[in-house]
């Protein structure tokens, strides 16, 4: 029957065999390549992916194989555990990670989460791929479940190192969702091809022995499509000519198709007819014992009329003595053949041989769900045991099965209790999918009972709303939570914490300050001291945001003793204390305790599946690694907090992840770049918290800075309403020193230099000596811009020595770099080599490739200039007559001309177009009265500018 459907060899697919052969050969060479084949049904993406397997193992590569199926689409990871099912006899992967994707009864692995099993995975491939070059296929993506799906497009967004290729076959209505974004944004490293359907060339190549016009119906009927082709090649011409139509060479329906299947099916004997039912039921691959206690047969008889179905092409047997169907659509048409009735009694004779048998506990709740009725206590409890088990790992499939156990579960009294507990796991998995609405609506009804599980409802609806910037809702439910227990007890101290933490996140310190010296008052009572440190850290954070650095000192401080003498089962329900803790020591210039208390965090996190926090945890992380220079590691963290906000639906987060990187993405990549991702940001949607939306403007303003925008960088830093406003005294001094720097360049110079000092007096009164460093830096900024160059020298070196102290070596090497600059345009060569000199050695330890090209040109500068005698017109240009003239930026570009640079050496400089290079240097010329760059030079300079020019 179907034995024809698949192909000799792979014909009218030359130029898709070419891309195979290209990502193969990638592999080879040790890098990371994806293929993403998709076509509607038949259309050979299967027999593709076969050569392609078939190509990799010729080459020495190991090709994990795995096929998503129609009717086991809800199971999770069933396609990935299909892929592994020979890994575990390959040395080096994680017996741990191949337990969690099983999901074996007996075995739950209540540590294990959905972030913490993608890495899992990730690593598993990548340990594989270290070993051989490593082929993982999964085909039928568009049937496998949600989780599957989004591990798929967790792999392609962040793949491993090594020699792996990921190929993926999917029908493109509906595509997996994420996966084809994901594959595009891999650029070169994917090819993605979209089959279509053979030509009439291809299917007189197939069909040699047709005759022609019988050649053209079967195209005609089929659509060029390769399986229809096949499947229809018995049928009679009156058929192919009501397929055909109008012979618009449309493809053949589906269901045109599985009518042809079933009636293939019904000339079989019953008793073959009674076997390929069973199978169908049974899953693909199926387990011949399986099949039969589905049949109720002797296993003998089962075998003997499976080799008939084999002989007859329904049926083949896979090397593990599985049994799969030849193609999907001849599973569909079976399993469809049978009745109703018996399908579902089917499913339970399946549902209680593999409880017997311990399988796969997904795969047991899968066959019950499909037989269960209504008042099943025993089907409740296999459908609860199994979505609680995947409730972190596969949320979707969890909230399936929960709803299904709710429904069936008999409304006796003994199971009420039960009944709530199902209903806050599946609020808890509605909520990390998105499904506020009704994730609030179940928790509402948990929280109208008395007991730890309205504590639990409430803690978790005040996660949810957090994790989509949605403060003041958690203010609101919080603070009825607290009036409900008042200040007694745990509940009241927990609740305390969530309000100081939501408080600091709406910017709103003072109350925050007000929630958490209650909430130490009640700890105090209570004995519970990760709450007291949780209610520490949260205080030294809104301390830190007022401007009081001694305060914020001496909280930190009990916050960590408390932290370091708890052990993890004591710190594990309040892990997000952590980030605020480790913020506020970063800030401190506290680094080794930050990074201390950070790793241990994440270890905790990711080993307890508390993946709700782990973004956090992430962000704080990549403000330390931005703090200490090291922007690479700053994005690739930022990366990984994005990715799980993304698996969390954790839109806030998500916002923060993306927003971080701005700072690190400017000094790898340059303003370009940095700009994008602001437009990004701009398109997207902001951080809603209060506090971090400062944050952000920060380092927008920065950005717009760099990039020549001063008017867009004043914008972010307009002044809000001082009683809500983000402007806090702990971003006060930074505000005020990029406002100088963009007055300054919009040649403002008096509002300029009154914020330069400002800001200084904001840094000093606060006192930390990165803020310090920054309005120094800004001064020396400033002062420049007004042709004072040897004092803006000065607060160069003065705010390289500042950043030094402060463990900031990028920004250190920024404004030593602005110190060469100025030594340089002052004849001081030698002073500004060494001050280029140590700028190089801090950018190179920081990997920050556009700091270091913008250091390349001053290079170029200092080269072209020569050695020079220090004298006094040099070193103030401005003193020179005429010079007055000009505006700050024409005197820049004209002391860069006269120094030798020519106008694409100055524009890529200043980043100014030539253009405006030539526009300047016209200007001056009139200004000056100047005909020539020699003439310009000697009224800059006087006559020893001959010899740079």
């Amino acid at each position: 029957m179907v034995a024809a459907l698949l192909m000799d060899g792979v014909v009218g697919r030359e130029q898709e065999l070419s891309s195979v052969d290209a990502v193969l050969f990638a592999m080879g060479r040790g890098e990371f390549r994806a293929l993403v084949l998709h076509g509607q049904a038949g259309i050979g993406k299967t027999r593709l992916l076969s050569e392609l397997a078939h190509r990799a193992s010729a080459l020495g590569a190991l090709v994990c194989w795995g096929s998503a199926t129609e009717f086991e689409r809800h199971v999770p990871f069933a396609v990935y555990r299909d892929a592994f099912a020979g890994v575990a006899n390959v040395p080096g992967p994680d017996p741990a990670t191949l337990l969690a994707l099983d999901g074996e009864a007996g075995d739950p692995l209540p540590d294990v989460d959905r972030p913490r099993l993608f890495q899992q995975v990730r690593g598993l491939l990548k340990g594989l791929a270290a070993a051989r070059p490593t082929v993982l296929v999964l085909d039928d993506l568009h049937w496998a479940d949600r989780s599957a799906v989004e591990l798929t497009g967790y792999l392609l967004r962040r793949p491993p190192a090594g020699g792996l290729l990921i190929a993926v076959a999917y029908r493109p209505a509906p595509a997996p969702a994420g996966v084809a974004d994901a594959a595009f944004h891999l650029g070169p490293a994917a090819s993605v091809i979209g089959l279509g359907p053979l030509t009439t060339a291809d299917v007189d190549a197939l069909l040699p022995g047709e005759p022609e016009r019988r050649r053209r119906l079967l195209y005609l009927g089929s659509g060029g499509n390769p399986l229809y082709l096949r499947a229809l090649a018995g049928a009679g011409d009156e058929t192919l000519a009501q397929l055909a139509g109008t012979g618009d060479g449309q493809a053949a329906p589906e269901r045109a198709l599985l009518d042809v299947f079933c009636a293939e099916l019904d000339r079989l004997d019953q008793e073959l007819q009674h076997v390929a039912r069973s199978a169908a039921v049974a899953g693909d691959p199926a387990a011949l014992d399986l099949v039969a206690w589905i049949a109720e047969r002797p296993e003998p008889q089962v075998a003997s009329a499976v080799d008939d179905l084999d002989r007859l092409g329904v049926l083949t047997t896979t090397a593990d003595s599985g049994l799969r169907f030849q193609h999907p659509l001849v599973r569909t048409a079976a399993y469809w053949r049978a009745g109703g009735g018996w399908r579902s009694r089917a499913h339970a004779r399946a549902a209680e041989f593999l409880r017997i048998r311990h399988g796969p506990l997904q795969v047991v709740a899968h066959h019950t769900e499909r037989s269960a009725h209504p008042g099943d206590a025993p089907a409740a409890s296999i459908l609860a045991e199994a979505g609680t088990a995947c409730l972190h790992t596969a949320p979707t499939t969890a909230a399936r099965l929960l709803r299904a156990a709710l429904r069936i579960m008999p409304e006796t009294p003994e199971l009420a209790g039960r009944r709530v507990d199902l209903q806050l796991a599946l609020a808890r998995a509605v909520g990390v999918t998105g499904q506020l609405a009704e994730s609030r609506a179940l928790l509402q009804e948990v929280i109208q009972i008395d007991g730890r599980r309205r504590v639990e409802a409430v803690t978790f609806a005040s996660v949810v709303c957090r994790l989509l910037g949605q403060f003041d809702e958690a203010k609101a439910l919080l603070a009825g939570e607290l009036a409900r227990c008042r200040d007694d007890g745990r509940a009241a101290a927990h609740a305390l914490v969530e309000l100081a933490a939501v408080e600091l996140a709406r910017n709103e310190p003072v109350s925050a300050q007000r929630y958490g010296r209650r909430a130490l008052l009640v700890t105090a009572a209570t004995g519970d001291l990760a709450l007291e440190a949780a209610a520490c850290a949260l205080l030294a954070l809104g301390h830190l945001q007022l401007g009081r650095v001694g305060d914020a000192e001496r909280c930190v401080d009990r916050g960590a003793w408390l932290v370091d003498g708890c052990g993890d089962a004591v710190v594990l329900p309040y892990l997000e204390l952590v980030a605020p803790l480790a913020w506020v020591e970063c800030h401190l210039q506290r680094y080794d305790a930050a990074r201390r208390h950070l790793d241990r965090g994440m270890a905790l996190a990711y080993r307890h599946g508390r993946s709700h926090g782990l973004p956090y945890l992430l962000i704080t992380a990549a403000a330390l690694h931005i703090r200490c220079g090291q922007p690479a590691a700053a994005v690739s963290v930022a990366a990984e907090a994005g990715e799980l906000s993304r698996l969390i639906h954790g839109v806030e987060t998500a916002a923060m992840a993306t927003a971080v990187t701005l700072k690190p993405v400017l000094w790898r990549d340059g303003p370009r770049a940095a700009v994008k991702l602001a437009r990004e940001i701009a398109r997207g949607r902001r951080p809603r918290s209060g506090w971090w939306s400062g944050i952000v403007k920060l380092d927008l303003a920065t950005v717009y800075l760099a990039a020549e925008d001063p008017t867009r960088c004043l914008a972010e830093l307009s002044e809000p309403d001082p009683d809500h406003g983000p402007w806090r005294a702990e971003a006060a001094a930074y505000r005020s020193a990029l406002c100088a720097v963009a007055n300054a360049e919009l040649e403002r110079p008096g509002p300029a230099r009154e914020l330069a000092d400002r800001a200084l007096d904001q840094a000093r009164t606060i006192g930390l000596s990165h803020q310090v460093a920054a309005a120094r830096d800004a001064r020396a900024r400033v002062l420049a811009r007004a042709g004072l160059v040897d004092e803006a020298a000065g607060e160069a070196v003065a705010a390289a020595a500042g950043y030094a102290d402060a463990g900031a070596p990028a920004e250190e090497g920024r404004a030593r770099h602005l110190a060469a600059e100025l030594h340089a345009q002052a004849g001081q060569s030698d002073r500004a080599r060494s001050e280029l000199g140590q700028a190089k050695n801090l950018f190179a330890a920081c990997d920050a490739d556009w700091l270091n090209a913008a250091l390349a040109r001053t290079e170029r500068q200092l080269a072209a200039m020569g050695p020079r005698r220090p004298g006094p017109a040099r070193r103030q240009p401005s003193t020179v007559s005429g010079i007055d003239l000009l505006t700050g930026r024409e005197r820049e570009v004209v002391q860069l001309a006269a120094a030798g640079m020519t106008n694409r050496e100055i524009a890529a400089r200043l980043y100014l177009s030539q253009k405006t290079v030539e526009a300047h240097i016209s200007r001056s010329f009139a200004k000056l009265g100047v005909q020539s760059r020699v003439a310009l030079a000697r009224r800059v300079f006087g006559a020893e500018a001959d010899e740079a020019v």
